[in-house]
């Protein structure tokens, strides 16, 4: 048996595929061992940075409405990850 035949494309920590949009990057342990950490981490930056400008944009557009609404979705998933 070769070692071809154990290959496997999860990831031996979090079991993630690391394919585009399949697996979460949530799952992510960013561990030393991990086969798809960089990638993952690349996404999570890139969910942070796009929501970061979304939230300016809203924030500056003078909408009490969307305003409103932007502070309902934030602390609905505020609360979903700190409580």
């Amino acid at each position: 048996m070769s070692n071809t035949d154990n290959f496997s494309p999860y990831c031996p920590i979090c079991e993630g595929c690391g394919e585009d949009g399949c697996c979460s990057p949530f799952s992510c342990k960013q561990h030393p061992e991990g086969s798809y950490c960089k990638t993952y981490l690349k996404d999570l930056k890139f969910g942070y940075l796009l929501s970061k400008e979304l939230f300016n944009l809203i924030s500056d557009s003078n909408n009490p409405e969307l305003i409103k609404s932007m502070d309902e979705i934030y602390d609905n998933v505020y609360d979903k990850i700190y409580k």
